[in-house]
């Protein structure tokens, strides 16, 4: 059927989009557009699609009035799912169409007209209406559903607010309260009903209250700080105390306004208190209660802040002298008793003075006072230490008095540097140790960088050790008698970087500072012993003497390490010499004494170093046999300084001589550098003797040679006993 407002539409044709179709489409959808704020969620594109097709729906219809209530219902309802149901939007509809299709096809078609716009009208009515109740209906469920939820929610807070064991309060923005829960009430200690009649300020601390009104202020009046989280003091309903952990938030209203105030307090004075006593513990002496080390350091840098610059403070370094004969004689909890005696005294000595007591662990305390006018002068205040200590401390049936040595460093406060203080102070003690018991010694700067230097040394020893940055220098021991080399004697020779070299004596002084006294000298028994034993096979037979410290030969394993050395080698024993000190052998043990016997038995020959031929000395040497003494270098000195041969010091080394020669043992004197010296010895009746006159300590190398110079060198054979070198 042909479209009877286009007179050129044969019958049977379909509908073009064009003429007044695409007028029809373009206008109404900018009319639609106008007064349809809800047509913003479809596009033009797709706006315009769906007009057309509503559009060629009419042309149908117009076609075809039997189609005309339909597609009037159609087109209503479409133009509702689109959305174009705003004010006027039916009316313009209708008007557009009508003004449209009648302008444009000039045909009189009224009645068809008529019907459609009536029927489009009526379809978009109902289908308005229908959506209108759907909404309806859908905003119902949706209240009832928030409604239960609401409830729900506001069941769920509630069951939180009154169980959970953090304290909640709610209030205004001027502080009062208007709900707390229950774990809140048994914080504080309060009843609910008390608290409803508080503010929030009313818990504050005094020392917070400052802090806290403000921080509450701010938030009320909505500034940038929206929340508070902070560790802070309440005050509980008896006064005491409490420590909280308090998270404050303010809540706005449904227009962004401050409404209210949420606080939630979660009680933390156990853990604080915990965590104080950890702390007090990481800074003070479990046994005394003193300040540690760390603490003391800590106070002594405040100081500087603390105290005027040009105040002086003191610092005193004390070590208790001779405990372990407390804790080896009546044991150990007698020494405990004992310490924690003495911590109590010091205290008491200093509590007219702005002083710190403090213990460093073992047997070290320290006292750092700032002076005063009425502040006893260093000499008197450590004669008042060892005094005080010097009084019994009574422990059951016992009456123990102790003293301490002390070292002292005195600096103005802008120059007490804590670490170099506290430095100076030990270097100080450890003087006074040196000195002996019951004595003091203030720090000499003078003196300062040859200590600082032996205690770097002392640090990086083991490291030197393991590095093997240590050698074996070799020194020949001569027979007055007869010039013949018949030792060497091994010494150990260090070269640290940015130092000189170091001898035999002082590594075995910086050994004992750093722990490897022992190891060392196993290090240099088995290094000499089995060069010792490469120059035997090459047919240089020679014996070699090791001095030993006191500390070496004190080491309970001494004998089982002489025995593993020999055992690594093929020589026999007699070639090893062991110098010991003759202190050990004075005061030794019955143990230490039955090890030097196991020494000899094991076929070594064992000496004394360190020999001033004094009476107790003399007597020493009947406890234990030895084969040889070797002079102090004291009494070496003093007789190398006496020009009358008829000195009593001379006389007196010359009548040692014939008494040590009766009991088979042997002289050895050292640091000999002369041709006259060396007849002195010849004529005083020693037997050997080393020093610069026949040469300094050497390398193995260099060893090598002296040993020919001096006419050590044998055809290699099987020795026996009787072709050893003599003991020296």
């Amino acid at each position: 059927m042909g479209d009877p407002l286009d007179p050129d539409a044969g019958a049977g044709a379909q509908p073009e989009r064009g003429g007044w179709r695409a007028t029809l489409v373009l206008r109404w959808a900018e009319r639609l557009a106008a007064c349809s704020p809800d047509l913003v969620e479809v596009s033009d594109v797709e706006l315009k699609h769906a007009l057309a097709e509503l559009a060629d729906e009419l042309a149908e219809a117009l076609q075809d009035p039997s189609r005309a209530a339909e597609s009037g219902r159609i087109v209503g309802e479409r133009l509702v799912e689109l959305r174009a149901t705003g004010p006027g939007s039916l009316q313009c509809t209708l008007e557009l169409i009508r003004d449209t299709v009648v302008g444009e096809s000039g045909v009189g078609a009224v009645g068809h007209l008529l019907e459609l716009l009536t029927s489009i009208a009526a379809g978009y009515s109902a289908a308005d209406r229908e959506r209108a109740e759907v909404q309806q209906r859908t905003t119902a469920q949706l209240l009832l559903r928030a409604d239960r939820e609401r409830r729900a929610s506001d069941a769920r807070f509630r069951e939180v607010f009154t169980s959970t064991p953090i304290g909640v309060a709610i209030c205004d923005l001027k502080g009062r309260f208007t709900e707390v829960n229950p774990a809140l009430a048994d914080i504080l200690r309060h009843r609910e009903a008390d608290l409803l009649e508080m503010s929030i300020h009313d818990l504050f601390h005094p020392e917070e209250a400052a802090y806290l009104n403000a921080a509450y202020a701010e938030l009320a009046e909505g500034g940038p700080g929206q929340r508070l989280r902070e560790r802070r003091r309440l005050l509980r309903a008896d006064g005491e105390q409490a420590w909280t952990y308090l998270a404050v938030s303010l809540l706005r209203g449904a227009e962004g306004e401050p409404r209210h105030i949420v606080t939630m307090v979660e009680d933390i004075s156990d853990l604080y208190l915990l965590q104080e006593r950890i702390q007090y513990q990481a800074l003070h002496d479990a046994m005394t209660g003193l300040a540690n080390r760390q603490y003391f350091r800590t106070r002594l840098e405040a100081a500087q802040g603390n105290f005027p610059p040009d105040g002086m403070l003191t610092l005193y370094h004390l070590g208790l002298d001779g405990f372990e004969l407390i804790n080896d004689g009546l044991g150990y909890e007698t020494g405990d008793k004992v310490i924690r005696a003495v911590a109590h005294r010091l205290e008491q000595l200093v509590e007219n003075e702005e002083a710190l007591v403090a213990r460093f662990g073992g047997t070290e305390f320290a006292i750092l006072i700032s002076e005063s006018p009425h502040t006893p002068a260093i000499p008197e205040f450590a004669a008042l230490i060892n005094e005080e200590l010097s009084e019994p401390i009574y422990i059951g049936r016992h009456g123990i008095a102790t003293s301490a040595s002390i070292g002292v460093v005195r600096r103005r406060v802008a120059e007490a540097d804590p670490a170099n203080m506290m430095w100076a102070a030990d270097v100080a003690l450890r003087r006074a140790e040196i000195a002996g018991a019951r004595q003091w010694a203030l720090f000499d700067p003078d003196i300062a960088p040859d200590e600082r230097t032996e205690a770097q040394l002392a640090a990086i020893m083991p490291g030197a050790l393991e590095l093997g940055e240590f050698q074996v220098c070799y020194r020949p021991v001569m027979a007055l008698d007869t010039g013949a080399l018949i030792s060497v004697e091994a010494q150990l020779r260090w070269d640290p970087p940015d130092h000189g070299a170091l001898g035999h004596r002082e590594c075995l002084q910086l050994a004992e500072r750093s722990g490897v006294t022992l190891s060392l000298r196993d290090w240099l028994l088995r290094e000499a012993w089995g060069q010792v034993g490469l120059w035997h096979r090459s047919g240089y037979r020679t014996c070699f003497l090791v001095e030993l410290s006191e500390n070496q030969v004190r080491d309970p394993d001494l004998v089982a390490l002489v025995r593993s050395v020999l055992e690594d080698g093929d020589l026999d024993p007699s070639w090893m010499h062991l110098a010991v000190p003759t202190r050990v052998v004075m005061e030794a043990s019955e143990e230490l004494l039955e090890n030097l016997r196991l020494l000899r038995g094991l076929g070594t020959r064992v000496m004394l170093h360190s020999f001033a031929g004094s009476a107790p000395e003399l007597r020493a040497l009947r406890r234990i046999p030895v084969d040889g003494v070797r002079l102090a270098e004291e009494l070496v000195d003093l007789v190398h300084g006496c020009v009358d041969p008829d000195d009593p010091a001379v006389r007196a080394v010359r009548q040692l001589a014939p008494l040590m020669h009766d009991s088979g043992v042997k002289i050895c004197t050292g640091e000999v550098a002369d041709e006259q010296q060396e007849r002195h010895w010849v004529d005083a009746g020693c037997d050997f003797a080393v020093g610069p006159r026949y040469g300094e300590p050497v390398t193995a190398w260099d060893a090598q040679a002296l040993l020919r110079k001096f006419g050590a060198a044998q055809p290699p054979h099987e020795h026996d006993h009787e072709s050893e070198g003599d003991v020296v």
